[in-house]
Formats: structure tokens, C-alpha cells, sequence
């Protein structure tokens, strides 16, 4: 719980400086990347995450991996700051914690859709249309296969779960008979 909160303040902070210096959308997509190469580099991951190592030796790398991928410089700087103050082990949670703020202030929100197989782009546009009809807001709308579906789809928005999947009705079915 102590850090989620750490983690929901430093995000906080850099969303508020991303704001004022209006590029906080830039700030957003170089914490997303900076999170992916962190998950798939775990030698980078470790030495930037572990007190182990010196803070200005960390800093030197953390820097040139930041302006290889040409990170914007109030990214570097946090990363500095996260280093400095031994908070990079909260990082992959300030990374959501960003994206829940940013997308808050970008009136937007994150939907999920599960189908059965692979749905026609024309089909994922219109389903994303109506979410964003329905809710009022832009949806960043991811999709993935699940073929024990067998049929329909499953989409998540929030904490909200609607499941029109062929399997979870086939299953209320049975659960109807049993009931009987």
C-alpha cells in the first residue's frame, strides 16, 4: 500500500510538471517505453534498481539509455531524482499510476476487448465507436484472442466487465438446468 502511495505521488508530480511545461502526453509514452525496456532487460533492470550500485554510476547509465531512445529531458531528470532518492523499485508503478492520471486529465479512458478470434478492423472500429459514444470519452481500446470463448466477446473498461462470450452463457444455461 506505502508503494502505491509513493508511487501515485511521483507520478502526480511529473503529470503536474508534464502539464505546465504542456507535454505531458510526451512524458507518458517515455515512461511507457522506458517500463518495456526495463521489463525486457533485466541486467539494465537490476543494476538501475539496486542500491547496490552507486547513485551517479546509475545516473550515467539511466542518462545514456534515456538520450539513446531520445527521451525528453524532464524524463531524464526524473529518472535522476528516482535514483538519487532510492524510489526506481516503484517505478513500474508510477508508469500506471502516469497512465491513470494522464488519461483522467485526456478525458480518455482504457477498454480491453477478448474475443473469440481474431475480429475484421472495421468491426473493432465500430465497437469502439459505441464505447466511445456510450461513455463520453476517447477509448484506447486494446484487443486479444482467447479461443476457449468459443464464441462472442468479453470487454473490460475499468472495473466494469461485460461478458457476452458464448461460454459464460452456455455455462449460465447449465447452471438453469441445475437449478430446475
Amino acid at each position: 500500500m506505502i508503494s502505491l502511495t509513493i508511487a501515485r505521488k511521483y507520478a502526480k508530480a511529473l503529470l503536474e510538471i508534464g502539464r505546465q511545461e504542456k507535454n505531458h502526453e510526451v512524458l507518458g509514452r517515455d515512461l511507457e517505453r522506458l517500463a518495456g525496456l526495463f521489463q525486457e532487460n533485466k541486467e539494465l533492470r537490476v543494476v538501475l534498481f539496486s542500491p547496490f550500485y552507486p547513485a551517479p554510476r546509475r545516473k550515467a547509465i539511466a542518462r545514456s539509455v534515456g538520450e539513446l531512445l531520445g527521451l525528453a529531458k524532464t524524463t531524464l531528470d526524473f529518472l535522476d531524482l528516482l535514483i538519487e532518492r532510492d524510489r526506481m523499485d516503484h517505478f513500474p508503478a508510477m508508469v500506471k499510476s502516469y497512465e491513470g492520471l494522464a488519461d483522467e486529465v485526456s478525458n480518455r479512458l482504457r477498454a480491453s476487448l477478448i474475443s473469440a478470434e481474431k475480429l475484421p478492423s472495421p468491426l473493432v472500429g465500430e465497437i469502439k465507436a459505441q464505447l466511445e459514444f456510450s461513455t463520453g470519452k476517447e477509448v484506447i481500446l486494446s484487443t486479444r484472442e482467447n479461443s476457449s470463448l468459443i464464441g462472442g466477446g468479453i470487454t473490460k473498461i475499468g472495473n466494469v466487465i461485460y461478458d457476452g462470450s458464448l461460454k459464460t452463457q452456455l455455462l449460465k444455461a447449465k447452471e438453469n438446468l441445475y437449478k430446475e
